[in-house]
């Protein structure tokens, strides 16, 4: 990348951090109800350690590496959160993931493809959001929660500006309005809106997850029908029914 483009970057990245960092702060009791839902749930296989999650990926990137693909996906799991983790995309998803980017597209997943996600806020799955914001007693989890949508979306288009890479938007279902993104889904949508540019390289498919965009592309791939061109129209079509673009 540029040297105007490193510079750029790294004022991104150094306010997500602050941002994770922040918001951590705000949310003493996060932890507490985090590790309520995860008992209740039956979830003890882990422990929380990590209620708000800064993708440490993000420092592994230098001034001399090609971003080929902005991915946005949901929240951190039960693995992202770990201590020793502390990364976006490193369960089952995440491996299908770099799977596929390495195997059909040739890219090397943890250095070609910039993972963010719509929220940092820890859940192990989720759909379990929802459950989580319900043990929020005074609102406090919900307005960071909010803001924090706002927040990724503007990164997510920051992004792609700075490294003139495409967004590849994983999931589809949470961002209606009544679902849990609609927040990240407005915010991001108003800025697609003002740049048509940038709207036209915002492609969006089914989660990697239980091989949901596997079977999503093998059904809706042409036959006979280049993989770049599958992609793209495929992508497309999610854009134009999340965001009307």
């Amino acid at each position: 990348m540029t040297r105007d483009a490193w510079n750029a970057f790294e004022r991104l990245r150094d306010r997500f951090r602050a941002d994770c960092a922040r918001w951590n702060s705000a949310l003493p009791g996060l932890r507490d109800l985090q590790d309520q839902l995860r008992a209740r749930l039956g979830y003890d296989d882990y422990e929380i350690e990590t209620p708000v999650v800064y993708n440490r990926d993000l420092d592994a990137l230098g001034p001399g590496d090609r971003v080929a693909w902005i991915l946005v996906a949901d929240n951190p799991g039960k693995k992202e959160q770990l201590e020793a983790n502390r990364r976006y995309l490193v369960g089952q998803a995440g491996k299908l993931a770099a799977r596929f980017f390495r195997e059909e597209l040739a890219l090397e997943f943890r250095r070609e493809v910039l993972v963010i996600n719509k929220t940092p806020i820890h859940t192990p799955k989720t759909a379990e959001l929802r459950k989580l914001l319900a043990l929020d007693g005074d609102g406090s989890l919900r307005a960071i929660f909010e803001e924090s949508q706002e927040s990724m979306a503007r990164l997510a288009l920051d992004l792609a500006r700075t490294l003139d890479a495409p967004i590849w938007i994983s999931g589809l279902g949470e961002l209606s309005p009544r679902g849990v993104f609609s927040a990240w889904s407005r915010a991001f949508g108003a800025g697609l809106e003002a740049e048509p540019g940038l709207a036209r390289r915002t492609f969006v498919f089914r989660h990697f997850s239980m091989n949901q965009f596997a079977v999503q592309l093998k059904g809706e791939r042409k036959p006979g029908e280049a993989l770049g061109a599958a992609l793209e129209r495929i992508g497309a079509a999610g854009r134009l029914r999340a965001f009307g673009a």
